[in-house]
């Protein structure tokens, strides 16, 4: 009780003891905290958010961000993931985070880990700390199981640490031992952990050694653990180095970057300049350079890039990948347009002119993306064309998963559009920007 009270007045004094998110008392979200709660699948869990409001237990800001944390976090969102090779929507298989965690941990430290549970086992580490500490981490991997797995190892982390302190049983164990054998194998896999992964100094790329071979693993996971963007300064020293003195403007396919860094380093790239660039980017075949974040290159539901997948890069940083000639590039650059197409959309002034133009071109570069297919229906919808809305509403049942999760809502869409032909039909809110 003392903990759980200590927690409520860190996070009340996190908000200056305020409910409210702002001085005004009205509500100032982007979306509704009601809405934020509606999106929520689980009755259970939109029934606890409701209580939180109602009774104003934590700062409402608060309640709105575990709303979308929840529903993200843990009922998954609509993001391709590329596991164990295998492609998947929203989350990968239950074994996924036990798995991820056991080929992240160097492989010295694995063994230490084990060392500490046969020192439990042979009741030379205290029980009740153990127990703890078990106990932690089977409660903690049960909520990731029951997860979204788009973040990979970054949400297990907590699990990393709690494992640490197994590892460390491990070592007091075999060091404090009389048995020389004991104290030599402690010491060999602290080393052999220090010698595998201290050398990788960006701990995200990093998996043990069980893992595709040599720099492969970008091919068998797409989680957000593969890569956060930690090769920015070798991209931005390649293109000085490499591409800036031909005058070549490259396509950047690197998530984790921003427009607002790249022009602070000087970077040029595809579609900075739309007058200037956009017949190259609305071609399926694309000539030049191509720097793309090798997480991208698995098998995917959609957008999936086959074709860069299987040739030789130019140059490789880590798990940003090169490369120079001619190539298929259509899914990647229907990405990359539809990604624009939400900047005219969501602007102070929308631009549906410019937004339409940019969507159609996504789906003709690759129709496999449903909800590509929904933002499209919906631009349709506000300038009034209900008769195309209506067929892109349908080809993003076309294209949906057959979970009904994705189809219901797209089918009562139809409904809608269908039967009411006069009233006013609000746009169908786009899963993939959740």
């Amino acid at each position: 009780m003392a903990v759980l009270l200590g927690a409520l007045a860190v996070l009340w004094a996190t908000y200056r003891f305020r409910y409210t998110e702002s001085p005004a008392s009205s509500e100032v979200f982007n979306r509704s905290l009601a809405d934020k709660i509606s999106d929520v699948r689980s009755p259970v869990r939109r029934a606890m958010l409701h209580g939180m409001r109602l009774t104003h237990m934590v700062p409402r800001a608060y309640i709105w961000g575990l709303a979308d944390t929840v529903r993200a976090g843990l009922e998954g969102r609509i993001i391709p993931i590329n596991a164990f090779g295998h492609a998947y929507i929203d989350r990968g298989p239950k074994y996924y985070f036990p798995a991820m965690v056991a080929l992240k941990l160097p492989i010295g430290l694995s063994i230490l880990i084990l060392i500490g549970l046969f020192a439990f086992a042979t009741r030379h580490a205290p029980p009740d700390a153990f127990f703890t500490v078990l106990a932690a981490v089977g409660l903690f991997m049960l909520v990731l199981i029951s997860g979204s797995t788009y973040a990979g190892i970054r949400h297990a982390l907590p699990v990393v640490a709690l494992l640490a302190i197994i590892g460390g049983i491990g070592m007091q164990f075999a060091l404090s031992s009389t048995s020389t054998q004991r104290k030599v194998a402690a010491g060999a896999a602290l080393a052999i952990a220090a010698v595998s992964a201290l050398p990788v100094m960006r701990p995200w790329e990093y998996f043990n050694e069980f893992i595709g071979g040599p720099g492969r693993a970008y091919l068998y996971f797409s989680d957000e653990g593969v890569d956060l963007g930690q090769r920015v300064k070798e991209l931005a020293a390649y293109y000085h180095r490499d591409v800036e003195p031909s005058g070549e403007v490259p396509f950047i396919f690197y998530g984790p970057i921003s427009e607002v860094e790249e022009r602070m380093r000087g970077i040029d790239w595809l579609g900075r300049v739309p007058d200037r660039d956009q017949s190259r980017l609305e071609s399926a075949t694309f000539s030049g350079t191509v720097i793309v974040d090798g997480r991208f290159l698995g098998k995917f539901p959609f957008w999936d890039n086959a074709a860069l997948r299987s040739a030789t890069p130019a140059a490789r940083f880590g798990n940003l990948l090169v490369f120079r000639g001619t190539c298929a590039c259509g899914p990647i650059l229907a990405g990359s347009l539809y990604q624009e197409s939400l900047s005219e959309i969501f602007a102070e002034k929308p631009n549906w002119t410019a937004a339409q133009r940019l969507l159609e071109e996504s789906v003709a570069l690759d129709p496999s993306p449903f909800f590509v297919h929904i933002e499209l229906a919906n631009v349709y919808l506000t300038q009034g064309q209900r008769d195309r809305a209506l067929q892109s509403y349908s080809n993003a049942l076309k294209y949906a998963p057959s979970d009904p999760q994705f189809r219901q809502p797209i089918l009562a869409q139809i409904q809608r559009v269908s039967s009411d032909t006069a009233g006013h039909i609000d746009p169908f809110r786009d899963p993939f920007l959740e």
